[in-house]
């Protein structure tokens, strides 16, 4: 029944009480029927039986068959009789009309009318006949009736019978039932009709609005349905057409909407593309163009170097200083770019950590303390025990350039590095007595290339590069960079970060410990394929000094060595990256140079090599396998390129 639609919910709501009552009222009237024509029946014959024995106690009592005979025959002129017999008192026929029997057998032994025999077509009715109640002495009667006798007998002198046939009954009693039947189907018939007109009323209004929300689901919003019910099913056509017009509004404003934010993303998406071609083309020609003489321009300038110490020639030591100075400035914005362009492209991965801040604090001192002696300036560390969560990495090396900023430009006075609780942050403050900047060009310092009263681009002022690379690294670690400054005055750059919940001890962390593993456990061995290579060489001469152990390794040998202790790293040019993979090596590879897709477990150095970066892989891949043998802390990926 619940999958039953709703217009044959309605029929059945309004044939069922109808289909009911009907047939209630078709039995009751039947039976009552019935039962009235043959109570009508029995006392219409006991009825007529008792008259007619009525009129025959004096023909009976003086034996006048002659009367008795007109008796009989004038009771079939009464519906329905079809016989009637006159009986004396022994039961033996005394004058009868129609097919009546020749006696009366057995004798009904009752004063009262009754039934002799009941069948389907007939029935039979008895009634005593008793003895007149007069004197026989009358004159009159005694010569009428020829009794002699002084007083006529009492009680039943005789019995009469009467046969009624039940076929006028019966047909009766079947127009009554076909009258019955008649008027229950046109009951039926009216109610029929009343509940489909009903039905169609009530339910046609909501197919129409079924069919219309089928039409609306599938984003036909033009559907109408026509408000013509009345009552409170054309409200809510009229409410599903509003909505329906809501709708269609809303999605043409919405298709509007989302024409004109696509023609503005659109047009973005080509600036940015534009943008990102030209950075692009501009990164590769810098790491083509300037790559290659900065490595052969660093080879010359130790083979001048050497040359000169050997020779001590003035001319030869002072061209040297200038070749590396070249180098250094030339190294140090390549790396400034590419640095930028790695944190523009989310080409960092944050890795936050408990770091212990003294730590950080005793690294930067000792990195910067010759230089702000150099400059003749104070430089002061204010120690803090706090712990800080972040990645390690990316703080030192906001703080470097922030610490190198303010030395930079700085004349006299000094800088203070301090930390400060705010709650459950900790705020680090570099403080300088620098020039200053004025607020008209604050913001304006974090952009690329952007030096204040460095117009002419001198070397020596730096190269505008290190706030921009402070701004994007706080956008890293999900903080700001706050400027306080006025011209003339100083600057204070402060950084805020979440306090560590291990708690404020100093110390050193786990995390922290694991980061110079090569100068604790020298565990991490190297295979070097192809060793005459000039990088091979120096890689082997670099990891040997900080404890690593260096092996050479022909490509026959590959397959041949595996590894003890889940510590070995096969190092390789970009060259050999196919043939190492054909084979199937599955050892961890760090591949020198290149530019195309690195499997699993690779990592990429570029050149010329940075002995920083590949001592930062190196000690991530000896704590990664550290880890792997059940170390206390969490598996981290290893970073292929950590900022210095």
């Amino acid at each position: 029944m619940k999958n039953w639609g709703i217009r044959t919910r309605v029929l059945l709501l309004a044939l069922l009480p109808a289909v009911s009552i009907a047939i209630m009222l078709a039995g009751y009237l039947g039976y009552r029927t019935s039962s009235e024509f043959e109570r009508d029946l029995r006392d219409y014959g006991i009825g007529l039986s008792r008259q007619l024995a009525a009129v025959a106690e004096f023909s009976t009592y003086s034996r006048d068959r002659d009367a008795l005979r007109n008796i009989a025959l004038t009771a079939l002129d009464e519906p329905n009789v079809v016989a009637t017999a006159i009986f004396d008192g022994e039961g033996t026929a005394i004058a009868s009309g129609g097919s009546a029997p020749a006696r009366l057998q057995p004798i009904p032994l009752d004063n009262q009318p009754l039934i002799l025999i009941d069948t389907a077509r007939r029935i039979v009715f008895a009634a005593p006949i008793f003895a007149p109640r007069y004197d026989v002495d009358d004159p009159l009667v005694a010569e009428t009736a020829g009794i002699t006798a002084k007083r006529a007998p009492q009680g039943t002198i005789g019995w009469i019978t009467l046969e009624i046939s039940r076929d006028a009954a019966e047909q009766r009693k079947r127009e009554a039932l076909f009258f019955t039947l008649l008027s229950s189907l046109l009951v039926l018939a009216f109610g029929g009709g009343l509940a489909l007109v009903l039905s169609r009323q009530v339910t046609q209004p909501i197919l129409r609005l079924e069919q219309a929300v089928a039409r609306i689901q599938r984003g036909e919003l033009e559907a109408r349905v026509p408000a013509t019910s009345g009552g409170d099913l054309q409200r809510l056509e009229e409410g599903m057409n509003a909505m329906a017009e809501a709708l269609s509004e809303g999605r043409s404003l919405l298709q509007a909407r989302i024409r004109e934010a696509t023609r503005e993303l659109q047009a973005k998406k080509d600036e940015a593309e534009r943008a990102s071609v030209a950075k692009s083309r501009f990164l590769a020609a810098a790491s083509h163009d300037l790559r290659q003489p900065l490595h052969a321009l660093s080879l010359f300038s130790a083979d001048l170097q050497r040359a000169a110490e050997m020779q001590d020639q003035q001319r030869l030591r002072q061209l040297s200083e200038r070749v590396a100075e070249s180098v250094e400035a030339m190294s140090g914005l390549l790396d400034a770019l590419l640095d930028i362009s790695r944190l523009d492209i989310g080409g960092v991965a944050v890795q936050p950590e408990n770091i212990a801040l003294n730590e950080l604090l005793t690294r930067l001192e000792a990195r910067f303390a010759r230089s702000a002696s150099d400059a003749g300036l104070r430089l002061r560390f204010r120690p803090s025990g706090a712990q800080l969560f972040c990645d390690p990495v990316l703080l030192e090396r906001l703080l470097t350039n922030l610490i190198a900023n303010a030395i930079r430009y700085t004349r006299r006075g000094g800088i203070l590095v301090a930390a400060r609780k705010r709650g459950r942050n900790l705020r680090i403050e570099v403080r300088d007595s620098g020039i200053g900047i004025a607020r008209e060009h604050q913001q304006a310092v974090f952009e690329e290339f952007f030096q204040v009263g460095n117009n002419a681009r001198v070397r020596g002022e730096g190269l505008g590069l290190g706030l921009a690379i402070v701004s994007r690294l706080a956008r890293l670690l999900d903080t700001r960079i706050e400027l306080r400054s006025q011209s003339g005055q100083g600057s204070v750059f402060a950084v805020t970060l979440p306090l560590s919940a291990a708690g404020n001890t100093p110390g050193s962390t786990e995390a922290s410990a694991a980061r110079t593993p090569a100068e604790k456990s020298p565990l991490l061995r190297l295979l070097l394929l192809q060793p005459e290579s000039p990088e091979l060489q120096n890689i082997a001469v670099l990891a040997e000094s900080w404890g690593y152990t260096c092996k050479d390794l022909s490509t026959t040998e590959v397959g041949v060595e595996t590894p003890a202790d889940g510590q070995t790293v096969i190092v390789a040019q970009a060259g050999k990256l196919a043939e190492l993979t054909a084979m199937g090596v599955t050892l961890p590879l760090i591949v020198l140079g290149g530019d195309g897709r690195l499997p699993a477990g690779a990592h990429r150095l570029p050149l010329p090599l940075r002995p920083a970066k590949l001592r930062a892989l190196l000690a991530q891949l000896l704590s990664s396998a550290d880890r792997d043998k059940g170390a206390a802390e969490p598996t981290r990926p290893g970073r292929v390129q950590p900022l210095e």
